[in-house]
């Protein structure tokens, strides 16, 4: 789920080129930006999808190594018995089909240059999954309010942030948003000589100037999913659609929708006084609750009974129409009457939907903006991992905190008829059609109540106090829920952390499993009775942080063992031949099986975000590791685990090891 850092020294998500300002110089409290200013986010001297023809291919890992990384991966999770019949199947398996199946999988890889080996198998386990969206795949990432606070108003925010979502995406479309870049040293690369270079190359050499100046171009082939686009439920596999001519946006309000124009005829982004008089309309509106005609609460249901619903939806005069207005929008803006402080009443809403009615999860993102004005993006998983969501956050958190282009309290344009760029998307609704909208919400209702949710806020240590320690900080937070769990559950387990190939064209994500020997041997010395010195605790740790660094590096460099044994599960499928007994055998089954689900959501444009548990007897754990501290959102299946008493434990084992750090000061 979600991203991961690239490798090493790559320990944090890339920010673009220009981007080292002080954010507190960034902020100033109007904007009078016009023409062109305006109309684009930023103008990049080098194009957007530059790098692209000339980013290198995801590699295949050797077999051998793939066997190697899977035996070490599994050995703290089995028993010793367990482990020596599997290191006996794998050795099998690497002798004789592993590599007829390698060989295949290498000659289709050849054939299909345009693409990794990984991209159309991962987007047909999305769309061939039949589970709901919510809970199952998308998650959520909520902004951090905006550092004046009376512009966290709930119109305002949802103002300034269209407008720069317009802006992004005028850039992006003009091919003048900079693309991502990843400097090892950006003092020595970021500069206007590294741009004037990769520029003049041509770009099936670019990716090769760039890295002449230890810098190195991300993939960026998702962006062009990232607005206008909709998962379409489909019997047994559905369809992503996406209609890049559309020129709204659809806004929701107590299930209720609307079409909501952003641009012009001409593709030009509406003043800001126009999208401000349009959104001003429709909070103005005095409407009563959809109720059983709430479509939106349909895109809950497990995808076959979604989409049977949908055809008997499209039969109906004009629903086929609407459905397109909402399918082919730029993105969803959803406006929540809810005001809460609660977090964990905060996280319901904002992964859930309560029972979905303001809501349409199949979109490519929902914008949430609640009755306090935090704003929130949930998006659908399957077209993306979350590197161009993330890369709109960033950008539109800076923009709308250095450009406020509406203000609070500011009345709506007198000479502005919102009536002209706001119209109602209506569906026909029959009583068979309010029955299903009424069963949808009713049990995701029930669905959304079996969740439980805990929270964990700790300032006592954060990214800099850990990084003074010489330790990576991801590693001291997934050694932190390795002794929490244990503690627990007396156990070690499966545990997922998702780690970004964008390093590669058309990337997607690595496994990472952060369970390893080395965190074992931490675990077990930390929940000691009678547990070590502090030095020898910081030694185990340090051996952790190594372990951790060198699993990373390997994950987000194409060399980590999940994608490759998919690979080679799907090669056989594809060839029609029987599954190795490597892939049907216990042990693989029970080792995928994440207990642990994690994703590090490290940056300070996000003040928390989550998602749900990955089986139904697992934990989600979205965490975060700031300049100020270090949390988490813990999802968990009521009666199958507490995620209240993990977010204890967690708090206490974090107790436990600054208490290390402190007694080990160098």
């Amino acid at each position: 789920m979600l991203l991961r850092s690239l490798s090493g020294s790559f320990n944090r998500h890339v920010l673009l080129c220009d981007k080292s300002v002080p954010f507190r110089q960034l902020i100033n409290y109007s904007s009078s930006l016009s023409g062109d200013d305006y109309q684009f986010l930023e103008k990049s001297v080098i194009p957007t999808y530059h790098f692209q023809p000339s980013l290198p291919r995801l590699p295949i890992p050797k077999l051998e190594a793939t066997c190697d990384r899977y035996l070490r991966a599994i050995e703290p999770l089995i028993s010793g018995e367990e482990f020596a019949r599997t290191s006996k199947l794998v050795k099998d398996f690497g002798q004789n089909e592993g590599k007829e199946l390698q060989k295949e999988l290498m000659a289709y890889d050849k054939q299909n240059k345009h693409t990794s080996y990984i991209s159309e198998p991962w987007f047909d386990m999305y769309l061939r999954s039949r589970v709901p969206c919510p809970i199952h795949y998308n998650p959520f990432m909520a902004f951090a309010p905006d550092p004046n606070k009376p512009y966290n108003d709930q119109l305002t925010r949802a103002t300034n942030f269209v407008i720069s979502f317009g802006r992004f995406k005028r850039s992006m479309d003009a091919e003048v948003l900079a693309p991502e870049v990843f400097h090892l040293n950006p003092l020595k690369s970021d500069t206007q000589t590294f741009r004037t270079v990769c520029k003049t190359l041509p770009s099936r050499l670019s990716w090769f100037g760039a890295a002449a100046f230890k810098a190195y171009p991300l993939d960026m082939s998702q962006y062009k999913a990232l607005f206008n686009g909709s998962r379409i439920p489909k019997l047994q596999k559905d369809q992503l659609y996406h209609d890049p001519s559309a020129k709204h946006f659809i806004a929701i309000r107590n299930g209720h929708f609307f079409a909501v124009d952003l641009f012009d005829k001409n593709g030009n982004l509406l003043s800001p006084e126009e999208v401000h008089a349009s959104l001003a309309h429709i909070l103005g509106l005095q409407l009563k609750p959809a109720g059983n005609s709430a479509i939106g609460a349909l895109t809950t249901l497990e995808r076959d009974a979604w989409a049977a619903a949908r055809q008997q939806l499209e039969s109906e005069p004009g629903n086929a129409a609407s459905l397109k207005e909402i399918d082919g929008a730029l993105f969803a803006l959803c406006l929540d009457d809810l005001k809460t402080e609660d977090p964990q009443r905060l996280v319901k809403s904002l992964l859930i939907g309560d029972d979905g009615s303001n809501r349409w999860f199949d979109k490519c993102f929902q914008l949430i903006v609640d009755g306090n004005g935090m704003a929130t993006i949930n998006f659908e998983h399957s077209w993306g991992d979350g590197v161009a969501v993330l890369r709109l956050m960033e950008s539109s958190f800076r923009d709308t905190n250095s450009h406020h282009f509406v203000s609070p309290g500011q009345a709506p344009a007198a000479k502005v008829d919102p009536r002209n760029y706001v119209r109602k998307v209506e569906f026909n609704v029959n009583d068979s059609m309010q029955q299903q909208v009424n069963a949808a919400r009713t049990k995701h209702e029930a669905s959304s109540g079996t969740l439980d949710f805990a929270t964990v806020e700790y300032p006592g240590m954060n990214r800099d106090s850990i990084k003074r320690h010489k330790l990576s900080p991801d590693a001291v937070m997934q050694l932190a829920f390795q002794i929490a769990y244990m503690r627990q559950y007396g156990q070690t387990v499966p545990t997922y952390e998702s780690c970004s190939t964008a390093a590669f064209r058309k990337g997607r994500t690595e496994c990472m499993r952060p369970a390893t020997n080395a965190t074992s041997a931490a675990v077990k010395a930390f929940t000691s009775a009678t547990p070590p010195s502090a030095g020898e605790l910081r030694k185990l740790m340090t051996e952790c942080s190594k372990v951790h660094g060198e699993l990373v590096k390997e994950a987000s460099m194409g060399q980590g063992f999940d994608r490759h044994m998919m690979g080679l599960r799907v090669t056989a499928d594809r060839l029609k031949r029987p599954q190795p007994a490597i892939f049907t055998d216990k042990t693989y089954h029970y080792v995928n099986q994440f207990i642990l689900s994690t994703s590090t959501l490290s940056t300070e444009t996000i003040v928390f975000g989550g998602f749900g548990p990955v089986v139904p007897d697992g934990f989600g754990i979205g965490y975060n590791v700031v300049g100020s501290k270090v949390g988490g959102v813990i999802t968990a299946y009521k009666g199958k685990r507490d995620a209240a008493e993990l977010a204890k434990n967690l708090h206490k084992s974090l107790d436990d090891i600054k208490r290390v750090l402190d007694q080990t000061q160098q």
